[in-house]
């Protein structure tokens, strides 16, 4: 099973931010994780170029930055001490950069951080849920990536909703989707749209008896299988009820064992980021999926779906990088 031990935060100090700071500590009592502070101090490289023409005796790396860093230790102790249990609290970090999303992922990825958690709009906001930071985060971050605003409330997640277009890079966010549903004790949801214009899951074949919809839901479900089986994760497994898109996912621990309801929707729509949207909106508490389905593209997230749904859908998102090792298959 996933696990969520070393959390990391960032934070621009907004309120946008702040809200982050409750759910990863829910997150720590959960798994009894440590929490870690990130503040990036954008570099101001325009002020720097200006000061020198001007002549001024100031030095920015000098002068400025040692003072903005140590102001910045002083406010992330402060929130550190207000928001975490003293169990949960871990270190806090300040960095000078000048794309404060590549500090931030590149930082997680080098500490081996298990997720980030980040407000869904800092100092930075857009027309978008997600501000332009939280967003570049998603996109680049080989960390999963939480990111959430003041609707979310642990207590009230009863369905996690994990979207896929069935192909395989797409289905390394399920173990996430287990563990998510695990630890706040809510039922999954699976969902797939299948597109006017063509999908991925067209590939699985149809069984007239059956019908298209009911093919292309028993066909991800023995992927899913077959991708735990290729992947390790032993303890997980997709067990058939008999009853059509109503299962179990079955976790082993040791000799116990414990199931998770488990529905799959089969949605036929012009356009799948809509529908997910649609979906989310009404029904689900948590959508959880990969950043890169079958087109693999760096700035594409299922074909540009999941980029749209991270961008627009009013829930906590939480995002999943595939390994290198699936780009390479």
């Amino acid at each position: 099973m996933i696990n969520f031990k070393k959390i990391l935060v960032p934070t621009d100090f907004s309120s946008g931010s702040e809200i982050a700071y409750s759910v990863a500590q829910n997150i720590a009592d959960t798994f009894g994780g440590v929490i870690d502070f990130i503040h990036v101090v954008p570099t101001i490289t325009y002020l720097n170029e200006s000061i020198k023409r001007l002549g001024v005796p100031l030095d920015m790396e000098k002068d400025i930055y040692p003072k903005i860093i140590e102001e910045s230790e002083v406010k992330l102790e402060k929130a550190m001490d207000q928001y975490l249990k003293e169990k949960s609290k871990g270190k806090h970090i300040v960095k000078i950069n000048r794309r404060p999303s590549y500090a931030i992922s590149e930082y997680a990825k080098k500490h081996d951080y298990d997720m980030i958690v980040i407000g869904s709009r800092g100092k930075d906001e857009t027309k978008f849920i997600r501000g332009g930071t939280t967003e570049r985060v998603i996109r680049r971050s080989h960390v999963p990536v939480f990111s959430v605003d003041d609707r979310f409330d642990k207590s009230k997640v009863k369905n996690v909703l994990m979207t896929t277009d069935s192909s395989e890079m797409s289905l390394v966010a399920f173990p996430l989707a287990v563990a998510i549903a695990d630890a706040f004790d809510a039922r999954l949801s699976l969902m797939h749209v299948v597109e006017l214009y063509g999908s991925l899951s067209e590939e699985i074949p149809k069984s007239p008896k059956k019908g298209e919809l009911v093919s292309i839901y028993e066909g991800i479900i023995e992927r899913i299988n077959h991708y735990l089986t290729k992947k390790g994760f032993d303890s997980i497994h997709v067990q058939r009820t008999g009853v059509t898109y109503e299962d179990e996912v079955i976790i082993t621990d040791g000799e116990n064992s414990r199931s998770i309801q488990l529905s799959t929707k089969i949605e036929k729509g012009v356009s799948a980021h809509y529908e997910i949207e649609a979906y989310a909106s009404d029904e689900a508490d948590v959508v959880v999926m990969a950043t890169h389905g079958h087109s693999g593209f760096a700035h594409l997230i299922l074909g540009s779906t999941a980029e749209k749904v991270a961008q627009y859908v009013k829930k906590p998102v939480i995002t999943i990088r595939p390994d290198e090792d699936e780009f390479e298959d």
